[in-house]
């Protein structure tokens, strides 16, 4: 039987300039834009990633003439016999790049985004759920709303438990303590059985971030999400890990698996985002080390059904009791990256359709679809 290789890549930018307003503690979205790829093989079979582009809005270009200009031209031919492989060798081949440009955010990016794109055609020409290849099977999954304001009124809280929710991450990382009263003020409207995360968005100072601790230690949090940057010292991390009352989590910003295990010190919910760092490739083998290491694995995912999809996939192949994030805001480019499961009573199962069950309509895009480059054979 003739080996799948990869026949054609297309590139798709879609973009919405009026946006609902998302304030995050770095700044407010005035524009969003998704970067989707899509890879078909020469029988026809296809599949999709999702290149994360969140902030800012114009980096998804830069992406995807990395993909057109770069990536892609090296791709086309290859073989899908060795899905890991492929990106080790693609990574080394840009290490110019990550030298000169000193890119790596990007190049991961790029990288794992391509890398889901590949396992989900693998999973679609083998006629099977991306999770039933991984190893896994379908199970209900717990969905938490994403990017959820502190200052929610009642009636927007109830919008939320009708559209399935029974779990919610707040914003936090405000400078203005009038933000932390109406965390505090919303949480308190939440019911026995629901239960409520906030993430900082790395938005604190250390000391900052200490005062914030403090003051919502009497609050019933499942964690707090990247209460300061990354970057900051271990010290200071370890520091806050001792003070805080609750897990603390995060891992979305983290580029490396060495960052990630030197992490494990002092994170108790690490989460890695598919279109960001690594793809199923790398975060499939992560999450069961976070595991092993008696952490608890949530992926990131913020941004399209696509990436929905392969985070909700991963989670059904890796196991635990990881809880499955789903942007609550309003967002036309989710809709046109394709439909996936929906919550119900609080839980979402993927479904049982070949590869991750999720096809873009690519003739609905319209004024939405702000660049699309095609890299095949002919060109």
């Amino acid at each position: 039987m003739t080996a799948s290789h990869i026949a054609r890549l297309d590139i798709y930018v879609l973009q919405d300039d009026k946006p609902t307003a998302v304030r995050a503690s770095f700044g407010t979205f005035t524009q969003r834009t998704t970067l989707l790829v899509k890879v078909q093989d020469q029988f026809g079979h296809c599949g999709w990633g999702e290149i994360w582009s969140g902030f800012p809005a114009f980096g998804a270009y830069h992406r995807a003439a990395m993909v057109e200009k770069l990536v892609g031209p090296w791709a086309l031919g290859r073989t899908l016999e060795n899905i890991p492989a492929l990106q080790d060798e693609w990574e080394a081949a840009l290490l110019p790049m990550l030298r000169l440009a000193g890119e790596p955010g990007p190049i991961a990016q790029v990288l794992a985004g391509l890398d889901c794109a590949l396992w989900d055609l693998s999973a679609r020409a083998q006629g099977v759920p991306l999770y039933r290849l991984l190893g896994g099977e379908a199970r209900p999954l717990r969905a938490y709303a994403s990017g959820v304001s502190p200052s929610l009124s009642r009636e927007q809280l109830e919008g939320l438990r009708t559209s399935g929710f029974h779990a919610f991450k707040f914003k936090a990382g405000f400078k203005e303590d009038s933000a932390l009263d109406d965390l505090e003020r919303t949480v308190s409207m939440l019911a026995d059985d629901e239960i409520a995360m906030i993430d900082a968005n790395c938005g604190w100072t250390p000391d900052q971030a200490h005062h914030a601790l403090a003051r919502i230690k009497s609050l019933p949090l499942q964690w707090t999400e990247e209460p300061i940057g990354c970057e900051r010292s271990a010290a200071e991390w370890r520091a806050l890990r001792a003070a805080s009352v609750h897990p603390l989590a995060g891992g979305e910003n983290l580029l490396s698996l060495d960052a990630f295990r030197a992490a494990f010190e002092w994170l108790d919910v690490v989460q890695p985002d598919l279109g960001k760092w690594g793809g199923v490739s790398r975060v499939l083998p992560l999450a069961r080390e976070i595991m092993d290491r008696g952490l608890r694995y949530c992926p990131h995912a913020f941004g399209s059904n696509i990436g929905l999809a392969l985070a909700a996939h991963v989670l059904c192949a890796a196991g635990g009791d990881g809880i499955l994030e789903m942007d609550a805001n309003a967002n036309p480019l989710r809709t046109l990256s394709g439909t996936f499961a929906v919550p119900a009573a609080g839980y979402l199962t993927p479904p049982e359709l070949p590869g991750i069950g999720v096809d873009p309509d690519e003739q609905a895009m319209g004024d939405y679809l702000r660049h699309h480059a095609v890299v095949s054979g002919g060109k």
